[in-house]
């Protein structure tokens, strides 16, 4: 089944290069987020019963867990990574999970069921909308009233340094290319405005809590330059630089990566709002 989404280039990045980075990388990254998933489930308190959806569910950590956190409910991983979804589905079967189904759609504009769902939650999968007052209010309509929201969401690319240490970063620093936009990963940082969107969807009692919590990169520096070698604006950039230019990089990547290291790991700081709010 091909996808088919409104936000056409983030449906196209996921279900290419990104997806591709995602699934490759899939533990590592559940390894480095697992301390803010288990604050996101804490906080969305599913209950035995209760039908949730979890939004840009990627391959399926989050849906699965909260499958087991439900019980006798049923859980909805939905995502326009037609790839992502296909290995969800995969690690669901294999972890005998049956009450999680996954469904490829754009959540902007997908037609759930109005006021089907308990709980709708995301782990870092609600900032990639290009109509987020569209989407947040498609995502009230799926709720019940009273029904609650909680998601995970980047503060700023400056608090958190896992994002200024990779190729493209470098790059910079050394003058081979300009300064890249903030990108969508930090499109909910200002409160303000995800507020505003939250409220004239149709949420109250909406609170951002600071989640800041560490995240273990890699095993050693080695290991992260070469993660970090792997991902698709490194891939890009370095395929049209010379060798001499690509050691450069990768050292200035090591550089910045050893003030991180320990004996336990390549650990940074991660700095992230957990958003809960309640459909009105």
């Amino acid at each position: 089944m091909a996808p088919v989404a409104v936000n056409a280039e983030q449906a196209e990045d996921w279900n290419g290069a990104s997806g591709r980075h995602f699934i490759e990388q899939r533990e590592r990254h559940e390894r480095m987020r697992d301390r803010l998933t288990a604050r996101l489930l804490a906080a969305a308190e599913i209950r035995d019963g209760e039908d949730v959806l979890d939004i840009g569910c990627g391959c399926g950590d989050v849906t699965i867990l909260a499958a087991r956190a439900t019980g006798s409910g049923q859980v909805l991983g939905a995502d326009f990574s037609q790839i992502q979804v296909a290995e969800a589905c995969r690690l669901a079967a294999r972890a005998g999970v049956t009450n999680a189904s996954f469904e490829l759609a754009d959540v902007q504009v997908h037609p759930f069921q109005a006021g089907i769902f308990d709980v709708v939650l995301s782990n870092f999968g609600v900032m990639f909308f290009d109509d987020p007052a569209g989407a947040f209010a498609n995502l009230r309509r799926a709720l019940r009233r009273g029904g609650r929201l909680a998601f995970l969401c980047w503060r700023t690319r400056d608090e958190n340094p896992f994002f200024t240490i990779g190729f493209a970063e470098a790059a910079v620093v050394l003058g081979l290319r300009e300064i890249p936009e903030p990108g969508a990963a930090f499109s909910l940082a200002d409160t303000g405005r995800t507020g505003a969107l939250l409220s004239g969807a149709g949420f109250g009692g909406i609170e951002f809590a600071k989640a800041d919590e560490p995240m273990l990169i890699g095993r050693d520096v080695d290991d992260v330059v070469e993660y970090e070698r792997g991902s698709p604006s490194a891939a890009d950039l370095l395929a049209e630089l010379s060798p001499s230019q690509t050691a450069e990089l990768a050292r200035q990547v090591r550089d910045s990566l050893v003030p991180y290291a320990s004996p336990a790991g390549v650990i940074m700081p991660g700095a992230v709002w957990l958003v809960t709010a309640h459909a009105v």
